[in-house]
This record gives structure tokens, sequence and C-alpha cells, in this order.
């Protein structure tokens, strides 16, 4: 290799080499990686730099560790969010939760864990819903696993002010917990009208990692902030994490 002061430091360079190999294909989801002593043999590099190179790859999320097995390219998540369509009611045969369908076409089972609870508005909620600080809302945290894996986990706020004492006031009981945001308040007369997401793509906090059984370093997350609304009024808001190599996210937009 090329030792010139202008030539990458040798850790670079193999990480490349690996990078491009996954890129074009030659390695795919799921294969093996060489190891650090195989790097080293292929390249005369020190350990300390086969695993510099590693981690290089890892931290990108392109490769991850399986204990006792070696270093494998990641698979390309099977499961699709396709957005917006998924929220419009004429294409709506389905009245599921988005989850559930989802793991539906990706042939998966799914196993969601969610409990409510109902608490006093903190500020940023509050400011989402239009309500004051400290007004009562239903708290509803979920946990969701397809096929064994955890691939998502999120909590979501409603008004009790627009619940209390209806079929739907608890998201998790009642004839209608089954049924999505939209399914369930079309229950009580209030047509949501209206869902703004907003994505973030960052690193996942230390409750994330555990919660969603992450590797502990290399792999993002994608944050969603949602709100749904009718006729402008904030009826349901939501913070939902993704890891990003189990889930796909496609966005295809109706042209006017």
């Amino acid at each position: 290799m090329n030792t010139s002061e202008h030539t990458p430091p040798l850790y670079v360079q193999i990480a490349d080499d690996l990078r491009v190999k996954i890129q074009q294909g030659e390695l795919r989801g799921g294969d093996r990686v060489p190891s650090e002593n195989e790097i080293c043999e292929r390249w005369p590099v020190s350990k300390i730099t086969a695993r510099r190179a590693l981690n290089a790859l890892r931290s990108e999320g392109l490769i991850e560790g399986v204990r006792g097995k070696g270093t494998f390219v990641r698979r390309k998540a099977p499961r699709v969010r396709l957005a917006p369509q998924r929220w419009f009611r004429q294409v709506q045969t389905d009245s599921r939760p988005t989850y559930e369908q989802e793991a539906e076409r990706a042939g998966e089972d799914s196993l969601p864990d969610r409990h409510a609870r109902e608490v006093q508005a903190v500020f940023e909620v509050a400011e989402r819903l239009n309500i004051e600080t400290g007004d009562p809302v239903s708290e509803t945290h979920y946990l969701n696993a397809m096929d064994g894996e955890q691939v998502s986990m999120s909590v979501s706020w409603e008004p009790l002010a627009l619940t209390a004492g209806t079929a739907i006031a608890c998201p998790t009981e009642g004839p209608h917990a089954s049924l999505g945001v939209i399914g369930r308040f079309d229950k009580i007369g209030i047509r949501i009208d209206e869902v703004e997401e907003a994505l973030d793509c960052r690193m996942p906090t230390p409750k994330e990692v555990r919660d969603l059984q992450m590797p502990p370093v290399g792999t993002p997350v994608v944050a969603i902030e949602q709100t749904w609304r009718a006729q402008g009024l904030p009826v349901c808001t939501a913070n939902v994490v993704f890891p990003a190599d189990r889930y796909e996210f496609r966005y295809r937009m109706e042209i006017k």
C-alpha cells in the first residue's frame, strides 16, 4: 500500500475496500465479513488496525457482530412503512393498527406490548396538543416485536377532555382498542383529517438500546414525532422510535 503522506490511513483503506464490496453486492446481507485475523493475513497490518477498520463499518451500520459466530453484513429490513397512503381513508380496507398490517406484509408475526395510564401533560406534550400543562391525558406505551425482534417503541398522548367517558378513553381497552388512531376517533364522531410527521435520524439513547435490544454501538434510529388533528384541533400526539436497520421508510407523493 502507498504510505505517502497523502494516502489515507491503512484502516480507512481496508474499510473502503470492504464498503465497496458491500455497496456493489459482492458482500450481501447476512454474508460473513473477514475477521480481524483474516484482515491481518490479507493486509500486512496489526490487529489494532484491523479492529479500527471493522469498527468504522460497524459505526456506519453496515456490519454487525454475532456473539460466537463472527461479523456479518447487516440484512436489509424486510418491513416497509409506506406514506402517506397508509393514512388515506379511501384506500383503508383494514382498520388494524399499522404495525400489524406491516408485519403481515413482511410475513412475520407481531407481538405488541402496550399499557396505558392517566397522567398530567408535561409542557412539551401540552404544547403539541394545544392544552394546558397539567391537563389530564391518557399516556400509552408500546413496544412492538416482529418474529421475536424488537422493531419499534413509542409513547402517545390523547387529551382526556376529548375522550373521557367515551368507548376510547383507554387506548388499550374497550371495544375499539384493536383499531388505529383514526379508526378509534371515528367511533366517537371525531374525524381526523390531518397527520403531521417530523423525522429525525440520530443515535439511540441508552434506554432505547436496552428496550429495542440494539447493538451497543453503530446503529442509528429513526425518531418520528406524530400529531393527528381534526379540523386543526390536535387529538393525539406520539413519539415513535425505529432501529434504522429494521425498517424501511418509503414516501410516495402525488404531484398536482
